[in-house]
């Protein structure tokens, strides 16, 4: 893939020219397109992190702010995986996917629910929404059966590598600017919507309404320039790297808790951004919890795609 590169205040950014083309290794494969390598930027700005509210332990987690380089491309799913792809792996290898933490009836459940899994995570489900209610472990081991159905090599992305591509060759806070006005048109977070089912939560944006109170089916909102559709909201996203309270802090080891990006359906307007990093327990299934893979590819392959 042809890259053109533009020079912004505060890095080089890679752009590819055109649209990016979708692509699947397998009919029941999930849908993927190539990110370019090339230079960005990672982090906010206190600026940033100040306009958007976010507490002061919060916004520590996207310290610091500076510039990145990818080296090699890589093939990022255009969607989080969806109930029917997992589906068909749940399927295949009989994994038991019982026991989920659950909003019903106005409060979260304390601990995980094994009324509730993947397959009722506390509402109806459709084959085109993003799976939830899946933990590290069954994510990874998702992307490790799918690479030995297709001989490719898939895994879950690393946290640059997210944002990287949830920026596509930005450097404000969401992918379309650095405004939240018309969030509810972009993005599925916690809104009017989420509001009724949760009407305690005090950081629901009560300015808008997209439409969902949970999940929204895939590709309903826009993509962002390469081709990448709910990078922020829907499902908040495993990654596949061990979390650092800091980009500078080594992580620990071994690993208490993995980093998850994107925010979800009951995410703040704050916390709909590029350089949002949280965390949670391994073993954590929740239902606003989900993820999507990433493909390494080799230099031949990104050239013909």
């Amino acid at each position: 893939m042809k890259v053109i590169v533009g020079l912004t205040l505060l890095a080089t950014l890679a752009l590819p020219q055109g649209k990016p083309k979708p692509f699947r290794d397998r009919p029941a494969a999930p849908e993927m397109v190539v990110i370019p390598a090339g230079r960005g930027v990672e982090g906010s700005t206190e600026a940033e992190t100040m306009r958007e509210g976010r507490a002061p332990a919060l916004a520590a987690f996207e310290r610091p702010r500076r510039a990145v380089s990818i080296a090699q491309p890589f093939a990022m799913a255009t969607h989080h995986v969806t109930n029917r792809e997992f589906g068909a792996f749940v399927k295949a290898t009989r994994r038991d996917m019982a026991g989920c933490v659950v909003l019903a009836a106005g409060k979260w459940s304390s601990a995980p629910d094994r009324a509730h899994g993947f397959t009722d995570p506390g509402w109806a489900t459709r084959d085109d929404q993003p799976v939830v209610c899946v933990n590290w472990d069954d994510a990874d081991a998702y992307a490790a059966w799918l690479s030995a159905r297709t001989g490719k090599r898939y895994r879950l992305p690393t946290e640059r590598e997210y944002e990287y591509a949830a920026r596509a060759g930005t450097t404000t806070a969401r992918w379309w600017g650095d405004g939240a006005d018309d969030l509810c048109s972009r993005a599925n977070g916690g809104d009017r919507s989420y509001a009724a089912i949760l009407p305690s939560d005090a950081g629901a944006n009560l300015a808008c309404d997209d439409g969902y109170a949970t999940v929204n089916p895939v590709g309903r909102y826009p993509a962002n320039r390469w081709g990448l559709h709910d990078m922020y909201g829907n499902a908040w996203q495993w990654t596949a790297d061990c979390f650092a309270a800091t980009r500078d802090t080594p992580a620990p080891d071994p690993c208490p808790a993995r980093a998850i990006r994107g925010g979800s359906w009951h995410s703040s307007a704050a916390t709909l951004r590029s350089a949002t990093r949280f965390s949670l327990p391994p073993a954590t299934r929740a239902s606003s919890l989900g993820f999507r893979v990433v493909r390494e590819i080799d230099d031949i392959e990104g050239e013909r795609r």
